[in-house]
């Protein structure tokens, strides 16, 4: 059983008898995208608000021709499905007193009339999370077809797209196929898997499902019931018969709560990104350098497979800038990361190292290969203009190739022997830059830790 989300703008009513005023707050609201009805006292909106359709948000004036907003709020929770509609009081008193009796008298939140522009970021946040109910998903767990038709039409008002199904197995084989932002289970159901195996089974697991919010309910209202269920992880719980309006707001939280830990755990995986990612070239950055080089060295030592590192600088790079500018220097740069990046194997390590320099790592390359390699890379820079420009690069290589006998290192050899191999590959680039540019020296090296003698054998 499925509802589709409706594709709608979030609808409010505005009751002011203040025409001038309701001018304005109607202004600010179609700017939001908002679907506004206006009323100049409170019997006709409420006459309005009785015929069932979906309200997100109602603005009322503290006075009105025929009614106090108080009033209107008392008649408004009292008509069926709008106990948890939002109330924001307009007023032109900013009394810390009176403000704060609205609000222990069920309003949900004070507007200024003088200060109108509070209402912006309110209704940003409104549309946001009018949105993301929207394109929510829910799965409901009910072995029942008629609580799952009633539970389903509860829910609609949220826009929420919702699949029913009837046992804890094929719930489970749907989470895995399909993504949910919101899981409401049965406690009792039929089957080898039953609502509360469902939710140990989903707790257990080492995936982002483990996490995936979930409401219970059941029949039995039974405090040991509840209990058992939120220590089994569930993050509500609700007894039969639901009251629709406290299922939709604990649904529509929950679901708040998932989005926003998805929106969390993308600003920090970009957050991640950007730290250890050249803002430049778009290669990693020395910090990425750092960790995953150490990784390579272990790999290394562990395996016995030689590791070879170079470090690669564009000649006479300072002369483009001067001549061309740094716009077109930078431009070069890019041009010659995407090219040396063409070249490289998947699990190498190219990272832009500083300036016009990149280090490169690239594991189980040893000494019979490593000339043809180098001479890859040099050919493919000056193969063609970077950025409309000739360019040529230098190349320093260092190839490590473990002992066959190797013993147990101790802390901190990783990341000095990376340091080292570093400082090697940069000696033989130096060399190279002192042979005349446009090659590569080759130094081979079997302990990263004793000083390495350089070959001047140009490759």
């Amino acid at each position: 059983m499925t509802t589709d989300a409706a594709s709608t703008s979030p609808s409010v009513v505005l009751i002011d008898a203040n025409h001038a005023a309701r001018l304005v707050l109607e202004r600010l609201l179609a700017d939001e995208g908002v679907q506004v009805q206006s009323f100049a006292d409170g019997a006709d909106a409420l006459q309005a608000l009785a015929d069932g359709r979906p309200i997100d948000l109602v603005l009322v004036s503290r006075h009105l021709p025929d009614m106090g907003a108080v009033g209107v709020l008392r008649r408004l929770r009292a008509l069926p499905g709008r106990a948890v509609v939002p109330v924001i009081l307009i007023t032109g008193d900013a009394d810390e007193l009176r403000r704060m009796h609205a609000l222990e008298g069920g309003f949900t939140d004070v507007l200024l009339r003088d200060r109108p522009d509070r209402l912006q970021p309110y209704l940003r946040a409104l549309l946001q999370r009018f949105g993301t109910q929207q394109r929510a998903r829910i799965l409901l767990v009910e072995d029942s077809a008629t609580v799952a038709a009633t539970t389903t039409e509860a829910l609609a008002p949220l826009g929420v797209e919702v699949v029913a199904v009837g046992e804890a197995a094929t719930a489970l084989a749907r989470l895995e196929a399909e993504p949910f932002d919101l899981v409401i289970i049965d406690v009792v159901l039929p089957g080898p898997l039953t609502g509360l195996g469902l939710l140990s089974a989903l707790r257990s697991r080492r995936d982002e499902l483990a996490e995936l919010p979930v409401l219970a309910y059941s029949g039995y209202d039974e405090r040991a019931r509840r209990i058992e269920m939120l220590r089994r992880g569930a993050n509500d719980y609700l007894s039969k018969p639901i009251d629709a309006d406290e299922l939709r707001a604990r649904a529509g939280n929950l679901v708040r709560y998932w989005r926003l830990l998805q929106q969390v755990r993308r600003q920090y995986a970009e957050l991640a990104r950007v730290a250890v990612t050249d803002a430049l070239t778009g290669l990693y950055n020395r910090h990425m350098l750092d960790d995953l080089g150490q990784r390579y060295v272990h790999r290394a030592w562990r395996t016995g497979e030689p590791l070879t590192v170079m470090m690669l600088d564009l000649d006479y790079f300072k002369n483009i800038n001067d001549q061309y500018g740094h716009d077109r220097g930078d431009e070069v740069l890019r041009a010659a990361a995407q090219r040396l990046q063409q070249q490289v194997r998947p699990d190498d390590l190219l990272v832009r190292f500083g300036g016009e320099e990149f280090a490169l790592l690239m594991p189980r390359l040893g000494m019979d290969d490593v000339a043809a390699q180098a001479e890859r890379l040099r050919t493919a820079v000056a193969a063609a203009p970077l950025a409309g420009l000739p360019v040529t690069v230098s190349v320093g290589v260092c190839v490590w190739t473990p002992p066959a006998e190797r013993a147990r290192r101790e802390d901190g050899f990783a990341a000095e022997a990376l340091r080292q191999l570093l400082k090697c590959a940069d000696r033989a680039l130096y060399h190279a830059k002192h042979n005349g540019r446009n090659c590569a020296e080759i130094v081979p090296v079997t302990d990263p830790l004793a000083q390495p003698v350089i070959d001047n054998t140009g490759a």
